[in-house]
C-alpha cells in the first residue's frame, strides 16, 4: 500500500456507494507519492507531474476513489475522460499508482490495476521509453486488455484473448473508452497492426 504525502487519501481506496457523484482533485507530485515509479534521470521531473484522483466504477458497479499520475498538460482532460467513463458506468477494477506494486508493470497488470505515469521503458524493448515514462499513457484494465506482441506473446499472460465474447471492462472500437479518450486527442493501442496493445491510450498515438 502507498501513502500518499499530506492530507492526499490513501490507498487502496475504499469503496463508495452506488449513488456517489463523480468527484476530482489535482495535486502536485513529491517523491514520498512515487518512490518507485520516478527516479533521477526520468524524462520528466516531479515538477512537470500531477496527482489526479478521480471517481470510477468498480466491476461490481459501485464508485470507488482511484488515483493516477500523469502529466500537468493532461491532467484536466483526463479528469474528463473519467467523469464520462463514470456517467456512462464503464466498470474499471481497480485504480491505484504502479508504486502499490513497487513500480512494476507486469505485477500491476497482473492485478487488472488501471494506472498511468511509470518511468519505464517499453516492456520487452530495452533502451526505448515508454509512453508511461512521460505520464502521457494510460493503461486500462490490462486482464481484459492485452498488450499482445508480434511474436503472439500476451501481456499479461492471464489476459482474455477470445474478444468476440462481451466481458465486463473490455475496451472495443465502439466504446466509450475510444471515444472519450479521442475526444482529448488520444489514441487508442487497440487499433494497431502488428504489436496491438487493448489496453493502452496515449496522447502521442504511440
Amino acid at each position: 500500500m502507498v501513502v500518499l504525502a499530506g492530507c492526499r487519501p490513501l490507498l487502496p481506496f475504499p469503496i463508495l456507494s452506488t449513488d456517489v457523484s463523480f468527484s476530482s482533485e489535482i495535486v502536485p507530485v513529491v517523491a514520498e507519492d512515487v518512490p518507485h515509479s520516478w527516479r533521477a534521470g526520468c524524462p520528466v521531473g516531479l515538477e512537470d507531474l500531477r496527482l489526479v484522483s478521480v471517481t470510477h466504477r468498480g466491476f461490481d458497479g459501485d464508485a470507488q476513489q482511484g488515483a493516477l499520475v500523469v502529466h500537468a498538460d493532461h491532467a484536466a482532460s483526463v479528469i474528463s475522460v473519467m467523469a464520462q467513463l463514470f456517467e456512462a458506468g464503464f466498470p474499471i477494477e481497480r485504480m491505484e499508482l504502479v508504486d502499490a506494486y513497487g513500480g512494476d508493470d507486469d505485477a500491476s497488470m497482473a492485478a487488472n490495476n488501471t494506472s498511468a505515469f511509470n518511468c519505464r521503458e517499453v516492456s520487452r524493448r530495452p533502451g526505448v521509453w515508454s509512453q508511461h515514462a512521460f505520464g502521457t499513457a494510460i493503461d486500462i484494465n490490462p486482464l481484459q486488455n492485452p498488450y499482445i506482441l508480434r511474436n503472439g506473446t500476451v501481456l499479461p499472460p492471464d489476459a482474455v484473448t477470445d474478444r468476440s465474447r462481451p466481458v465486463t471492462g473490455l475496451i472495443t472500437p465502439d466504446s466509450i473508452a475510444v471515444e472519450a479518450f479521442a475526444g482529448i486527442g488520444w489514441s487508442w493501442g487497440g487499433g494497431w497492426t502488428g504489436v496491438v496493445d487493448y489496453q493502452h491510450f496515449s496522447a502521442s498515438g504511440r
